[in-house]
């Protein structure tokens, strides 16, 4: 029987596998992003593409070669299918390297398919008992040796006696190289391990020597196993393992996420619906990325990869860019628009992976190894530089000057994004209380009320009821009403929505409008941010709507407030004394005195409210 264009004979009897590399590769210079990932496929020492590949077989029994040459043949063609992409790829910025992987796992799995190769070779017997029959051979070939018949399981003597030998050969050439501790006669097939398993192939990083180590070693074990089986040992195949749970995919985690866990009880969180949005849009990157993955199948590789990624999406994209699937996009020049700020990268990766933390607490990653942590930990954040202006956002005196004299102030203007009124309360109340945007849009006409003890004080109650929604626990509070605020018309305007027949319950801010599924702030909090750089001249990079908040912190601070009243009144979580965190809080009597003690940056007595 001829043997394959690609197997050919030494002079020593031993089979090889020959094959020249395609055209757009043979004896071309590699350059350096592909020589370590293509190793077996370049001449060390000229740095140029080999012309062919050679590699030996092993065997004399040209039926053996032809059997061993199959796989061989498979990888080289995918292996330089992959030179030649890469090759007409521009270099990475960063050289990828190998995602972790279990090199013992890789091993076992290496030794069980070997060993259940043999024995199948050893009940299939000799296979040209199925090319010949009894009558054909007897008449064609008299003085060879007899074969038993198909339906009969086992070796022939002489197979049997030609089999051991190669066993032998084989199990002494993987013993010598693992005493040498030599890995690279197992590199192609450890490649192609990495890929089964979709992961990258760096073969200069230490993971891969480490798992190509044990490889080699997996091979002199069982061929060491093979000779004993060889000699009438009883060797068993290990059987393949019960595959251990991975834990849900992303988005079946999502949707426990969503739900607030598996469970039903009273009172337990559930996020609100612009973090849900936010989160959507994150695990639809990831998997447009990766694919669903399960998540003990996420590996800080692959969310490292994913960080990275996201970074390179600018903010501020049109609605045809956004649309797009994540590798589509990154395909796009996207250099005309502002990249996004480390902090957001940040608050997208622990969104993620604040859904596999839930997933873990609902038990649905029990049945993972106990060495599962979650790959979005603050290990692959990315550092913030807190020196970083464009992340402190605050405003100037002029910059609040071009706010308050703009035209919705100077002039009387209600554009349509900006919900009405709104558009003139909401950035002076965000001024003087540093109350956040989607805080101030939730309120409701009950929210403005006056304290029941006291009677006189004025104060915002911040909280979840009516189907409202806080950052977190230390955001439920009550915020006294600045003194200009009410000089300005601030509870004229909450009586003249009543005069109109507006409720307790209903909004403080009937123009504002939701956008879709997100928060009543999102669509206003685009138009605010348009108009402070569009008719305020305001475009410095970090100037937006969320800097009135810190414009507050700097004026509690001027102000002479200590840290603990002004943590109170904009709702930060305090870190210190655990005393601090007994009885209510403060009363309002003393953050009323605060906020009183409060001035202004700028003049504001050029502004009055009067009735639509």
């Amino acid at each position: 029987m001829a043997a394959m264009s690609y197997i050919q004979r030494r002079k020593s009897g031993v089979y090889e596998f020959r094959k020249r590399l395609p055209g757009p590769l043979a004896g071309k210079p590699s350059p350096k992003h592909v020589r370590e990932q293509f190793r077996d496929l370049i001449n060390a020492k000229a740095g140029h593409f080999k012309k062919e590949y050679v590699r030996s077989l092993g065997v004399k029994d040209v039926k053996e070669a032809k059997r061993r040459a199959h796989p061989i043949a498979a990888w080289f063609i995918d292996l330089t299918d992959d030179a030649v992409k890469a090759l007409q790829s521009p270099a990475p910025s960063i050289p990828a390297a190998a995602t972790a992987v279990d090199p013992e796992e890789i091993g076992e799995a290496v030794y069980r398919n070997l060993m259940a190769g043999d024995e199948e070779v050893r009940i299939a017997g000799d296979d040209r008992r199925h090319l010949q029959d009894p009558r054909q051979r007897a008449n064609d070939w008299p003085d060879l040796t007899s074969i038993r018949s198909p339906s009969m399981s086992g070796m022939e003597v002489d197979h049997a006696e030609v089999y051991g030998e190669e066993v032998g050969d084989l199990a002494d050439e993987y013993r010598e190289a693992y005493a040498r501790r030599d890995p690279s006669i197992v590199h192609a097939e450890t490649a192609a391990e990495f890929k089964k398993r979709g992961v990258s192939c760096d073969r200069s990083s230490p993971e891969f020597q480490k798992t190509a180590l044990s490889v080699l070693k997996a091979h002199a074990r069982a061929y060491g196993d093979m000779e004993k089986r060889h000699k009438g040992e009883d060797v068993p195949t290990p059987s393949i393992p019960v595959e251990v749970s991975r834990g849900p995919l992303l988005s079946e985690a999502l949707k426990v996420w969503k739900a607030g866990g598996t469970g039903e009880a009273r009172g337990a969180r559930k996020p609100g619906d612009n973090t849900i949005i936010e989160a959507e849009q994150a695990v639809r990157y990831f998997t447009e990325l990766h694919g669903d993955m399960r998540l003990a199948d996420i590996t800080r590789g692959k969310a490292r990869e994913f960080r990275d990624a996201i970074a390179k999406v600018p903010k501020g994209l049109p609605a045809n860019l956004r649309k797009l699937p994540l590798p589509k996009l990154l395909e796009r020049d996207l250099s005309a628009f502002p990249l996004r700020h480390a902090t957001t990268i940040n608050k997208t990766l622990q969104i993620i992976g604040g859904i596999v933390s839930r997933a873990a607490k609902a038990g649905l990653l029990d049945d993972v190894s106990l060495t599962f942590t979650n790959p979005f930990g603050k290990d692959i954040k990315y550092d913030v530089d807190a020196d970083d202006e464009t992340s402190r956002g605050i405003l100037t005196k002029a910059d609040l000057t071009a706010i308050f004299t703009s035209p919705v102030y100077a002039d009387r203007l209600r554009p349509d994004g900006g919900g009405g009124e709104a558009a003139v309360w909401i950035p002076l109340i965000a001024m003087m209380t540093g109350m956040r945007l989607n805080e101030i849009a939730q309120l409701r006409v009950c929210d403005l009320r006056q304290d029941e003890d006291d009677g006189e004080v004025w104060f915002f109650d911040i909280g979840r009821s009516g189907g409202r929604r806080t950052k977190n626990k230390t955001s439920i509070r009550r915020v006294p009403v600045h003194p200009e605020l009410v000089r300005i018309g601030l509870l004229k305007y909450r009586a003249w929505l009543i005069k109109r027949g507006a409720g307790t319950e209903d909004d403080l801010w009937p123009d504002v409008r939701s956008e879709g599924k997100g928060p009543r702030s999102a669509a206003w909090s685009k138009w605010i941010n348009r108009y402070m750089r569009e008719e305020c001249g305001i475009d410095e990079s970090g100037k937006v709507f969320h800097s009135f908040r810190h414009t507050f912190k700097r004026m509690a601070r001027d102000a002479g407030l200590n840290e603990e009243i002004h943590d109170a009144l904009t709702g930060h979580a305090n870190t210190g004394s655990v005393g601090r965190s007994y009885g209510a809080g403060y009363s309002i009597k003393p953050l009323a005195d605060a906020v009183n003690a409060l001035t202004p940056p700028v003049d504001l007595h050029g502004i009055t409210w009067r009735e639509p």
